[in-house]
């Protein structure tokens, strides 16, 4: 098994008037037809924008990579890059083999929950290291079953935002505290867990009918959701 770091206006015409024999007089423009003013653009920040740079600010910034392999193998993270998600593409057919996974583990060796992307589709991204009471993140373990396989790790400021409807992913929020449920379209379960980079939140509870209910607090923070099928779920506030 291989251990690999990566260090990663228009003008205005005056008019003129004659009247008889009086002289020509300068008549001053009129404010009412001059060309309207453009008014002064601003560039104010996204919600999307301003969830980014908090992400870089508590979770830092790196080089993007991608490690390509086939079975069973790890990927040691750089030192910059201890908080990050990673995407994770297998070949079709993958999640007939045992053991075709990849997983998070601490420094110390540690077993880091939030970090595992198991999955019957062709392609996840998991968010990790954002819990500090677990410690930093060592490196991926990808499982002797996973077939070819690539992985690129990303920092946290590159995750799209949460969207209405989604697949087995992370992402970042921006938005109010409200409650919510995520529906499996399908079957299998839903699992979420929302990170505001202080402490970690567990307030989305999975649910034996295929949902995931509870209280996505306010943002920003990231945002995982897994699921046990390949079925896509959505999101609403009822």
């Amino acid at each position: 098994m291989k251990r690999a770091t990566f260090v990663l206006a228009a003008a205005t015409v005056t008019a003129v008037i004659l009247s008889g024999c009086q002289a020509e007089q300068p008549v001053a423009p009129d404010s009412s037809s001059s060309a309207s003013s453009t008014p002064a653009q601003t560039d104010e920040p996204t919600a999307q924008d301003s969830a980014q740079a908090w992400a870089d600010e508590t979770f830092g910034t790196f080089e993007a990579f991608t490690v390509t392999g086939n079975g069973a193998d790890e990927i040691v993270f750089p030192d910059d890059a201890k908080s990050g998600f990673y995407t994770i593409t297998w070949a079709p057919g993958h999640w007939a083999n045992e053991q075709s996974g990849a997983q998070v583990y601490g420094e110390d060796g540690t077993y880091h929950e939030a970090g595992m992307a198991d999955y019957q589709g062709v392609s996840a991204s998991v968010a990790y290291g954002l819990d500090s009471s677990v410690g930093p993140a060592g490196w991926i373990t990808v499982g002797p079953g996973a077939g070819d396989w690539s992985i690129t790790v990303s920092p946290i400021s590159a995750l799209p935002a949460l969207p209405e409807a989604g697949g087995y992913d992370a992402y970042l929020y921006a938005g109010a505290e409200q409650p919510v449920v995520f529906s499996s379209l399908e079957s299998g379960r839903v699992n979420v867990r929302q990170f505001n980079g202080v402490d970690p939140t567990d307030s989305i509870l999975p649910q034996q009918d295929f949902t995931a209910v509870g209280t996505l607090l306010a943002g920003p923070s990231v945002v995982n959701v897994q699921l046990e099928s390949v079925s896509p779920w959505t999101r609403s506030t009822n």
